[in-house]
């Protein structure tokens, strides 16, 4: 067993938590896997049972999405961190390919990803396409140690996939999600990181299927105006409020299909 966790933060029960920990298990590199949860339920329980995964209660009482990623980071003891989403898809080649991307500079390791609407996987939505012109400087390389290049790539919208994304806690064993943010708080968390000295790493290959659907949190969010809010205060701390403001606008485009 390698030094990487796949940490799935479990919210209720998912008709699709099963599938993803097979996804998982089917790795051609084997990883820990936790599901930790601050809302237990006896499906969850009994699938974690099932595979013989560790399951993890959250007691203390904190609520929101940024408590419940840190918990789950918090709960697994390697140096690797994945937050695999209860509802999203590994590719078999995942684990490997962020595994030997990773070195003592690296801070995060993300891959390309497909969007799962339904049944029917898309590779080619408007939302990922933003995105992808985003991730531009990753062209000339997919590794970018440069603290403007890094800002750059997160300067007018958040283009990384965060279930695709693996932590280098050993590296940044202070790291967290803001509590303060329910729908930006990976981008914030990666624009905090690209302030600092290290790496970010891009995999230029789509090892991980995103799965959306309007039960999602995140489909809550955009429905109650949240995600918007959050969007142009990020832009605005970034850019300044007028120049913020004008950017989250058009960025505003990029979200017509209710997607992270």
């Amino acid at each position: 067993m390698n030094d990487h966790c796949f940490a799935i933060p479990a919210y209720k029960d998912s008709i699709y938590l099963e599938d993803c920990i097979k996804s998982i298990l089917s790795q051609t590199t084997k990883s820990q896997i936790i599901i930790c949860t601050s809302t237990p339920t006896p499906q969850n329980k009994l699938i974690a049972d099932k595979y013989g995964i560790p399951y993890f209660v959250n007691e203390s009482g904190l609520k929101g999405i940024a408590n419940d990623w840190n918990f789950a980071l918090t709960s697994a003891t390697t140096s690797l961190v994945t937050i695999a989403h209860q509802d999203d898809i590994y590719e078999k080649g995942y684990a490997e390919a962020v595994i030997k991307s990773m070195d003592q500079e690296t801070q995060i390791a993300f891959t390309d990803y497909s969007d799962i609407h339904g049944d029917e996987i898309k590779t080619a939505t408007i939302n990922h396409i933003v995105k992808t012109l985003l991730l531009f400087p990753f062209l000339m390389k997919r590794k970018i140690q440069s603290k403007f290049l890094k800002k750059l790539v997160l300067s007018m919208g958040d283009p990384i996939c965060c279930p695709s994304v693996t932590i280098n806690k050993s590296l940044e064993p202070g790291f967290c999600f803001s509590a303060e943010y329910n729908c930006v708080l990976d981008w914030q968390a990666w624009y905090q990181l690209a302030k600092k000295e290290g790496a970010f790493v891009f995999i230029h290959q789509r090892l991980m299927q995103h799965r959306v659907h309007q039960e999602s949190e995140t489909s809550n969010q955009i429905k109650q105006g949240k995600r918007r809010a959050e969007e142009e205060l990020m832009l605005t701390q970034i850019w300044g409020k007028g120049i913020g403001k004008c950017i989250a606008w058009v960025y505003q485009l990029g979200q017509l299909e209710n997607k992270s």
